[in-house]
């Protein structure tokens, strides 16, 4: 009995070593097994025989389940067009591989191939959050950055965006659609002006009366003391233009005078930022909301945007005889170069588009040249694109200068911060919508 403890420790190494072996041997045979399954999978791929391709590859997925092999058994879908498996064979990769940058892009370019854009952007999302981009996947989401859909409601012409608001004509008749093209207030007006950031904008009935209206498309200001309105601007920081029987002056929103001169003006532009714009006696000069004149030099016209607006982000573009030069409010001229036109600066620390040369170019607000003369036309940039006009068409560079979209419209607009803008084409608007910004 006294050897049986010696004999206890060398059976229990035996029994190890016979359960290491058994391991060894079951674990050499499930490779032996997955090797040969994948084998057989690739081989009936080839003859496209794809149900037994595909059991075999399942086979071997159950034994060792990898990105790789699952990729093979996507491609398999993809090369017969087989496209509603691919797309459900990818996101099931996307779920059960989450951090493989390999299942994201075998998915996208499957979304790709169905123009499922929406579907793309919402992927790039996931793959943000997971960080499980590699390069590849980062060229393709690329080379759809400027993927677009045009709105189906047409119009016959469009104002510009602000506000959140445009104003649209129909069959003679002028209404409003938000940022993203959706209809806000009917056509209804015989004009329409702006939304300032006072939240009103000004209008014309059918029946000739002027007034301003809110978001709701009511009335928000009468036009109290005023017998025979003839033109209204926009209201900025509670101070509106208006002309009565062709003599402007500044009001409040309760239309009592709002800067007090003896004859008026011959025309006044909105106060934005406390400066605007007046022509008096047919001289042209800026002046502030006390009515201080702040320019010296005496000026032909100043460039005004589609909102009636001569100063915009501290620059204002201003005529003498047959030039143009930019100035600051007060007066100084800004860079040593005179323009044959130029567009305001529509966004701070943007550029803005003149003319020089016959050709259209870009500048930054000191006057530095940073897009040379080379376009027929340009709108200033706006929320990182500008308008350009190339060979009778308008398409958009990004601040690069690098065509993003194609010259291909009749006309074109800027784009507002929802990335959306109206073009032109066969002579109606429609928004244009990036996909990129305007995916659900």
């Amino acid at each position: 009995m006294k050897n049986y403890k010696y004999l206890i420790p060398i059976l229990l190494v035996v029994l190890m070593g016979a359960g290491i072996y058994s391991t060894l041997s079951t674990a050499g045979n499930e490779k032996n097994e997955y090797v040969s399954y994948i084998k057989e999978a690739r081989k009936m791929a080839e003859l496209d025989v794809v149900d037994d391709a595909l059991a075999d590859y399942r086979k071997a997925l159950d034994i060792r389940d990898t990105i790789d092999i699952s990729l093979e058994v996507g491609q398999l879908y993809v090369d017969h067009e087989w496209i509603s498996e691919s797309i459900s064979w990818g996101e099931y990769l996307v779920e059960h591989f989450p951090k493989e940058p390999k299942a994201y892009t075998f998915l996208l370019q499957r979304y790709m191939d169905t123009k499922q854009y929406d579907d793309c952007f919402k992927l790039q999302n996931q793959a943000q959050a997971r960080d499980a981009q590699n390069q590849e996947f980062s060229d393709l989401m690329q080379s759809i950055q400027y993927i677009y859909e045009l709105g189906y409601d047409e119009y016959d012409d469009v104002g510009t965006f602000s506000g959140g608001y445009c104003a649209v004509e129909d069959e003679g008749l002028w209404g409003y659609v938000g940022v993203t093209g959706n209809t806000k207030i009917k056509t209804q007006f015989q004009w329409a002006g702006v939304f300032s950031p006072d939240g009103v904008a000004p209008v014309q009935d059918t029946e000739g009366n002027y007034y301003y209206i809110a978001d709701t498309g009511n009335k928000k200001i009468a036009l109290q003391n005023l017998q025979k309105c003839t033109a209204l601007g926009a209201s900025i920081g509670g101070i509106l233009p208006a002309a009565e029987d062709g003599v402007f002056n500044y009001y409040d929103h309760e239309f009592n005078i709002a800067i007090k001169d003896d004859t008026g003006f011959d025309y006044a532009t909105p106060m934005n930022g406390g400066i605007a714009a007046v022509n008096k006696n047919n001289v042209w000069f800026l002046m502030d909301s006390q009515g201080k004149r702040l320019t010296k030099e005496d000026y032909d016209g100043f460039i005004l945007d589609e909102r009636g607006i001569a100063y915009l982000n501290d620059r204002a573009f201003a005529r003498k005889g047959d030039q143009i030069v930019m100035i600051n409010s007060s007066g100084k001229e800004i860079g040593n170069q005179a323009y044959e036109d130029a567009e305001l600066f529509f966004q701070e620390n943007s550029y803005t588009a003149v003319k020089s040369g016959g050709k259209w170019g870009f500048i930054d607000a000191d006057g530095k040249t940073i897009i040379e003369p080379q376009y027929e036309e340009a709108r200033s940039f706006s929320n990182g694109y500008a308008a350009v006009k190339e060979n009778g068409k308008w398409g958009f560079i990004d601040t690069n200068g690098q065509l993003v979209i194609e010259c291909q419209f009749d006309g074109a607009k800027e784009f507002n911060f929802h990335g959306c803008v109206f073009v032109q084409t066969n002579g109606k608007w429609q928004l244009l919508a990036l996909k990129k910004d305007n995916y659900s």
